[in-house]
């Protein structure tokens, strides 16, 4: 007997349905990602992953590596300095003495962008000048006061209306008010020389008594004995001392050796200040000694900072 053929209607259906059978297949597939064999998807860091590894107590590799991956996502080329950051070798405190004769290197005062504290002669031509240029560029200015000097040890002439240890109570205050209103926004007072004046008990319990009025520290530059120390513990002002003085030779191999045995003490001490003078080698070796001790990790303030509160 002979088959009978299928109708072609049969067929075609068949065919349809297999065609529609291999389309959603298809369309299944291209809906579903694949994951990469052996490499698994990144997941985006959180914004605060950083602190959350700081948090921890005792961080964990695990949380190290996250930390190191935060930062190499930032940017960051070294992203050990941010893991184990720099440790601070010491603050450095740099006074400058001598200015209102001129403004001859102020220019070298704006290079440098650390702070600076410039000891200003009172009633000078350029004090006030000098004071007003200090507050514009951001450095702090204190009073550079003229004290009496050991007679036999000093080499200079005396500043006019030098105070003395034979001036009455009056005198003495008078000059320090004509002083201070000479030099506008002066956050201290240091000696210019005062060698013998330093020495002096009653002068100089007069003159931490009205600093402690006005509310300004006192810089001791420590030109030879001193009562200085005990007696604003005492009355109970602002004080700090001199360690080094910067450029007793006016040679720029002196003075960077000066420079740098002023870091040595910050560092063993964890600060130092250094007194200089308004000179041209001075201010030069300071514009490019400053930056790279910054590199090494020390750290310039004003000396308001290192000042020992009452």
């Amino acid at each position: 007997m002979a088959k009978k053929k299928l109708p072609n209607t049969c067929n075609r259906t068949i065919v349809i349905l297999v065609a529609i059978i291999v389309i959603q297949s298809l369309l299944l597939l291209v809906s579903c990602p694949r994951k990469k064999e052996g490499f698994p998807q990144k997941q985006p860091l959180k914004k605060n992953s950083l602190s959350a590894v700081k948090q921890e107590k005792q961080p964990t590799s695990q949380a190290r590596e996250t930390k190191k991956q935060f930062v190499e996502v930032q940017g960051m080329q070294k992203p050990e300095t941010i893991l184990t950051p720099l440790t601070a070798s010491g603050k450095i405190a740099i006074v400058l003495d001598d200015w209102g004769y001129n403004t001859n290197n102020l220019k070298f005062v704006k290079e440098i962008r650390e702070p600076l504290t410039l000891a200003i002669l009172p009633r000078r031509t350029y004090s006030h000048s000098v004071a007003q240029a200090a507050l514009e560029l951001g450095k702090e200015a204190i009073l550079h006061l003229p004290l009496e000097p050991h007679q036999e040890n000093s080499k200079y002439s005396l500043e006019p209306d030098t105070i003395l240890t034979t001036m009455s109570k009056s005198q003495v205050l008078k000059i320090l008010e004509s002083d201070i209103k000479s030099v506008p926004g002066v956050k201290g007072v240091n000696n210019h020389m005062g060698s013998y004046a330093t020495e002096n008990r009653p002068l100089m319990k007069i003159l931490f008594l009205e600093l402690k009025k006005r509310r300004l520290y006192f810089l001791d530059s420590f030109t030879g004995k001193t009562v200085g120390k005990d007696l604003a513990k005492e009355i109970g002002i602002p004080y700090a001392r001199r360690q080094v003085f910067l450029d007793n030779k006016n040679e720029s191999n002196y003075i960077l050796g000066q420079v740098e045995l002023l870091a040595k003490i910050a560092k063993q001490t964890g600060c130092a200040i250094g007194i200089g003078h308004d000179r041209q080698k001075t201010l030069e070796v300071l514009v490019k000694a400053m930056p790279e001790l910054k590199k090494r990790g020390y750290r310039f303030v004003y000396v308001s900072e290192l000042v020992a509160q009452p």
